[in-house]
């Protein structure tokens, strides 16, 4: 295990049928670290999803890519850095869940290359965080917001069809119907990836060391 994933790109990315693709794309080998209390925490909200495919096809990817991947659990003393890390981000008013304090603290300990988060306040409270928690020094420039998953694959892939599977699904995420421009007839590449690019340079300007370099 070398990369770690949230239950955001779990969730999307099963939502999507992208998962797997997305992984291929961007990560250096298999499996993929993931909370084993996704299966439960991720698969109930998928269930919940109101999506204009078929829910079915999403759950089987879902479940597809646990069976396949890694399931984890914080040792004892990585829930401790995680309720740490909780601790100090809410008494500095920082939003950082349960699932994405586990997952800081596995990275930190573990020696993983990398956190694939779709939880972009998690990326910037992780750098107020690195000022005050010394051992997250071990997670700097390891946080891969989804947008950068994307445009890896993008790179290697032609737009149209990653295009129609994102605008497919306009209500997964709505900051990629906009990036993918889904009310546009004709799109280019670049336009995609300079919309990508803004949205990843504007998370570097407030997170330039917890971001993926």
């Amino acid at each position: 295990m070398t990369e770690l994933i949230d239950n955001d790109i779990l969730l999307k990315g099963s939502c999507y049928g992208l998962l797997h693709d997305l992984m291929a794309a961007n990560c250096q080998s298999m499996p993929v670290g993931y909370l084993a209390v996704a299966k439960f925490v991720v698969g109930k909200k998928l269930k919940k999803m109101k999506l204009r495919g078929e829910l079915a096809q999403a759950v089987s990817v879902f479940n597809t890519f646990l069976s396949s991947h890694e399931a984890i659990e914080p040792t004892s003393e990585e829930a401790a850095l995680a309720s740490e890390l909780e601790a100090t981000a809410q008494a500095q008013a920082l939003p950082l869940d349960t699932g994405e304090s586990q997952l800081l603290a596995i990275l930190a300990t573990r020696g993983a290359t990398a956190l694939f988060t779709g939880d972009k306040r998690a990326i910037m409270a992780t750098e107020r965080l690195l000022d005050c928690v010394p051992i997250l020094a071990a997670v700097v420039g390891k946080m891969k917001c989804l947008e950068q998953l994307l445009k890896q694959m993008l790179e290697g892939n032609a737009l149209d069809a990653i295009r129609g599977i994102i605008c497919g699904e306009p209500d997964v995420d709505r900051a990629l119907t906009i990036f993918f421009q889904c009310f546009s007839s004709c799109v280019q590449l670049e336009d995609t990836l300079a919309a990508l690019d803004s949205y990843i340079n504007d998370l570097r300007r407030s997170s330039p060391k917890a971001l993926f370099t």
